[in-house]
Formats: C-alpha cells, structure tokens, sequence
C-alpha cells in the first residue's frame, strides 16, 4: 500500500510539473507573438509595398505627384505636410504642456490638483472623430473668419500665410495642438512627480519659493522623462490621421503657406484607401503607411528608451545608472557634494550660507520681486491649464447644444438612421443609431476575445517569468506597439484579409482583429503592472504551502490583481470604442442591423465620420448625439478606472 501511495504521488507530481511546464510554454509563446507581431507588421508591408519601392525607388520621397492615370505616384506632399503640422504642433503644444505639468504637480492646491489631473486625462480619451467634428464645427469658421485674416494682415498675405481657407494646414496644426496637450503633460507631470519629495524639501529649507524649488530642483533630474513626453507627443502627431483628414483640405499638394489645403501620410490614407486592391496606386498607398510606420517606429523606440533609463534611475535597486554620453561626470566628490552641472544641487555647506548672506543683503526689494515672479508664473501655469481644458469644455457643449435632443429620444439607441431631410423644408422623420450601437459592440466582443487571453498571458510570462533580457525586450516592443498608429494597423488588417480572404476585408470579423491588434499590447502592459504590484509575500506564503507556481498565479496572483486587470481591460476596451481609423477602413459601411461576421457592419464612429459634413441637419443631430455617446462612454469607463486604480504617486502622496 505505501508503494501503491508513493506511485500515486509520483504520478500526481509529475503531471503538476508537466501542467506547470506547459502553462510556462504557452505564457512564453504568447510573449513572443506579441514581440513578433510588429516584425509581422513591418514584413508584411515591405512585401505589399515592394512593387512601388521598386517601381519608384528613392525618388519615391520626392515625387510630388500622385496620378492614378499616368501611375505616378510620390510621397513628397504627404511628407512635408506630416512634418510641417507635427512640428508646429511640437511648437504650440510644449509650453502649454509643461506650464500645465509644473501647475499640477507643483503649485496646485491639493484639493483642486485631482479633479484637474482628471479632466486633462480625459482630454486624451476623446476619440479623434469627435475632436475632427468639433473642429469642423466650432474651429474652422473662427480660423476662416478672425484667427487666420488677423494673421495674414500681418504680412500682407505674403508667406508664411496667405489666402484664407479654414480648411488647411494651419487648422490641422491647431487640432494636433488641442489633441497632443493631454499626452504631453501627463507625461511631463508624471516625471515631474516621481523626482524625489527631499529634492523640494532641501529648496524649502533654503527659503526658496515653490517656484524656486521647482525650477532649481525638479525640472532638471526630470529632463529626460520630459524629452521623453515630448517625442510621444510627437509621434502622437505624427500617427494622427482621422480629424487630420476632416479640417487639412485634402489636396495632394505641397503647401505653399500655412494657409494652404494639404495632405499628411494618415490623412490620404484615409481619404484614399477605398482605392486599397490590387495595383501599383494601392501598393504605393502602402509604401505610405510603411513611411509613416518607420517614422513612428524610431520616434517611439527613442522615447521608450529614454523613459525605461529614467525608471532605472528611479527604482535604484541596481545602483547607478550609466550617465548620457554628453553629460559630464565628476569624480573625488566627497558625500556632501553633488554635480554642479545639476540645476539646483549645491556643493559643501557653504553655498547655503552663502546664498542666504546674498538674499538679506538685497532685501525687501528682493524678496517682493520673488513674490511677484512667483505670482507671475502661478498665472501663467494657471492659465495653460484653462488653454488645456478650453477644447474638451467646448466639445461638450457642442456636443449637448447639437445633439442633446437626440440622445434623450429612447428609439434615438434603437432605430435606424434616417434619410437626410431638412425639418425646415418639411417633416423629418427621426432616425437613431441602432445598428451602430449592435455593430459596435460586436466587434468590440470580437477584438476582446483577441486580445484579453493573448494579453493576459503574455503579462503573465512578463510579470512572473519574464524577469531577464528576453522579458525586458518583450515589454519593450509591447510599449513600442501600443504606439503604432491605428491607421496602419487599420491598412494592415485591410490588406492581410483583402490578400488571403479577399470577401471578409469589410467585415465585423475584419474590424475585431483590427481591435484585437490594437488591444493586445495595451491589455499586455497592464496586466504585467497589475501582477507586479501584488506583493512578493503571498507567492511565497502561497509557495511554502507546497502549490506549484503555476497554481500560485493563476489561484492566488490573478486573484489579488483582479482588480486592476480589469481596470487594464476597460482602459483598452475605451481605446478601442473610439477608435475610427481601422474600423473605416475594416468594418465598411452599413445602415442595417448586424447580418453576418463576414459582412460589412455599422458603427458609432463610422457614422460620425460619414455624417460630420452632411448638408442634412437632421444627420448632422444624430451625428453629434453619437458623438456624445461616445463622450459618455469615455467619462464613465475614465472615472470607475480612475476610481479603482490610483497611481503610485497619487497613494504616496495621499490624492
């Protein structure tokens, strides 16, 4: 009988360690889909793309024509007009951003700080599509009738402006301004507050102002993490493509002036890609999309590099990071001494002394002079604040003013949409969105079937498995991915499916991989946060009752981190709803309910996208009730996730 039992054991302990194996396997495999899912993506436009590159050759950056009827076709204009609007954007958008982080994370009152804190993060859920309609509505005629005339009778309408449009270039650059603001302070506001709390203490004691503080002892140990903010946001630009596409103009031309009509790599994509299928137009219109890859790619591979050393820096379990090859280091420096380069670090005990002997000397002149520099910049930082919250205060207006009649109709959520019809001329009937709700939410279930289990597992390997140089790289090309822009994962979804299942290219089921695609990465990276905030002691105590690993993961560590996975798919879930550009390009175009996986299906932002220009005022309502759909969705999954998970430095500091 003991044999008989110790068999059995053996038996039973083997089988664990063959489960625990395999659950390790499967974790790693899907890690590695992930890692491998942009080299899929890169591959598979280079091959579509071939027949241009070797058509055009390098000449394809220059050409400034694209003419579907001599085949000739050039990414100059696309190019130039991507660059002009990023970086002038760039321009607008940093001291704004920054005049908003120093607000927030320094000179905000702690009861005003959070409520602000969480009305600019909202300001980067707002999906594209509604901030493209706003600025259809609301921006172009106030740029074609005030902003654009006052600046052009500056020089006469000589360059760098010109005649007035409303539809041009400079409005674009306006729309990636209201839209870069939110991704660069959050970003900048969160290097800002993970500098230590005795960098601003140390001013303090000096007598320095919070200013003083901020500009001595913060802003330069958080440098990098700010340049790092900067380059997403630009890459943020760069890959934006929908609202691009509803105020540019969409001429294929180079600009001449910032008042000019022109196009960027998203926007004609997205105003040519009916023209996708087989032929040299569309492999030269996914020579575009590899382009604005490429660009995106290096921007965000940057950026991530910079924010993963500043991490390092800041978790200082493995020592000292490596300095920038361009910073200078100084050795023999005793423990009281610090880098001189270092804005605000002091050396010795003497340059406090000295510091204070120099303020009495100056006196009260001084001393009001600093009161007055630090009421100087409470005002200005106060006042990027109000610029960064203006846009999202006036897309809900207009979205109330416009279609707050619709959304308070009960057959607005069930109905079809309606012919267009003018109430003026006549009776309307009212139409809704019905069968854009069910088609949304479809293919939303789709994309979440994808992405949740694919990334789970894959946050699993890296949070529990993935601690070495294969982990870290994995991480890495998740966060670099979850930069992609949506236009090219909308292209690559369209083209792979027109390539191997040419009937399914427009389909619900094209659409929820086009999702799928865009959840995984983000549902990846907040599952391996969520599992390595779960405490090290309930593994082990989990561990020393004899379960295996595996066990202690899935039973105990999912468990505890339950919460936060869920918050990570919500997050991911609000990014996809909202999106417009894959499912323009993957689920088509339909005004009836859902009637297939493989046909084509309606959805909320498509129909925004089809409706924000319509001469119907009745399509126009029913675009805006959408639109504030949309807006809603977004509030509510913003406020449980903010509710339910607070960042490290919000529980640090009690927020």
């Amino acid at each position: 009988m003991a044999s008989v039992g110790r068999t059995r054991s053996d038996q039973r302990l083997r089988l664990l360690l063959w489960f625990g194996r395999v659950f390790h396997g499967v974790t790693l495999a899907t890690a590695l889909a992930i890692g491998a899912l942009l080299a899929l993506l890169t591959g598979f436009l280079v091959w579509a793309a071939w027949p241009s590159i070797v058509e055009f050759g390098p000449h394809f950056l220059t050409i400034s024509e694209w003419n579907g009827t001599t085949n000739v076709f050039g990414a100059a204009p696309a190019i130039v007009g991507t660059l002009v609007t990023s970086l002038l954007a760039l321009l607008f958008a940093v001291p704004i951003s920054l005049g908003v982080a120093i607000f927030l994370s320094e000179l905000a009152p702690r009861w005003l700080r959070q409520p602000l804190v969480y009305v600019v993060d909202l300001s980067a859920a707002v999906p594209s599509v509604v901030y493209g309609f706003w600025a259809f509505i609301v921006l172009v005629p106030i740029m074609k009738s005030t902003v654009e005339p006052a600046l052009g009778s500056i020089t006469g309408g000589r360059f760098p402006f010109g005649p007035t449009t409303g539809l041009d270039v400079f409005t674009a650059t306006i729309v990636l301004t209201v839209m870069t603001i939110p991704t660069i302070s959050a970003l900048s506001r969160e290097a800002l507050r993970a500098v230590p709390r005795i960098n601003r203490e140390s001013a303090w004691g000096l007598g320095a102002t919070r200013w003083e503080s901020t500009r001595m002892a913060v802003l330069g140990p958080a440098r990098p993490g700010i340049a790092a903010a900067v380059m997403l946001g630009l890459g943020r630009a760069i890959g934006e493509a929908i609202a691009v596409a509803m105020v540019i103009g969409n001429i294929y031309i180079l600009p001449g002036t910032l008042f000019s009509p022109g196009a960027t790599l998203g926007s004609w994509i997205v105003n040519s890609y009916s023209e996708l299928g087989p032929g040299l137009q569309s492999d030269a219109l996914l020579e575009l999309a590899l382009i604005l890859l490429a660009i995106t790619v290096i921007i965000n591979v940057v950026a991530r590099l910079v924010l993963w050393r500043l991490a390092d820096r800041e978790a200082g379990d493995a020592g000292p990071t490596r300095p920038w090859p361009w910073q200078r280091t100084h050795s023999g420096a005793g423990a009281g001494s610090v880098n001189s380069a270092t804005p605000g670090k002091v050396e010795g005990a003497t340059v406090p002394t000295a510091w204070r002997t120099r303020t009495v000397e100056r006196g009260h002149r001084r001393i009001l002079r600093r009161r007055a520099m630090y009421g100087a910049v409470l005002a200005v930082t106060a006042f990027c604040v109000v610029l960064a919250v203006a846009p999202l205060a006036s897309v809900v207006l207009t979205a109330v003013q416009n279609g707050g009649s619709a959304v308070v109709r009960p057959s607005f959520y069930t109905s079809d949409p309606s012919l267009g019809c003018n109430p003026a001329l006549g009776a309307c009937s009212y139409g809704g969105i019905g069968p854009e709700i069910q088609g949304t939410l479809i293919i939303l279930g789709i994309g979440l079937l994808i992405a949740v289990p694919v990334g789970v597992l894959a946050g699993i390997y890296l949070a529990e498995y993935g601690r070495g140089r294969l982990g870290r790289a994995i991480s890495f090309l998740a966060d670099v991915m979850s930069g992609v822009p949506t236009i090219i994962l909308g292209v690559f979804v369209f083209a792979l499916f027109l390539y191997f299942d040419h009937y399914s290219a427009l389909s619900a089921i094209a659409a929820g991989v086009g999702l799928g695609v865009l959840m995984i990465p983000i549902i990846s990276r907040a599952s391996e946060e969520a599992l390595r905030s779960v405490p090290s002691g309930v593994r082990e105590a989990a561990l020393a009752l004899g379960f295996p690993k595996y066990r202690v993961t899935v039973r105990v560590v999912l468990g505890t981190a339950k919460t936060a996975l869920v918050t990570g798919v919500l997050l991911a879930a609000s990014r996809a709803v909202g999106d417009t550009a894959i499912v323009l390009l993957t689920a088509g175009f339909s005004s009836t309910g859902f009637t297939g996986l493989n046909q084509q299906t309606a959805t909320i932002p498509v129909f925004i996208f089809q409706n924000f220009g319509s001469p119907y005022p009745n399509l126009r309502e029913d675009a805006w009730g959408a639109a504030l759909v949309l807006l809603a969705i977004m509030l509510l999954i913003s406020l449980v996730t903010r509710l339910a998970v607070r960042s490290p430095t919000d529980r640090a500091e009690g927020i």
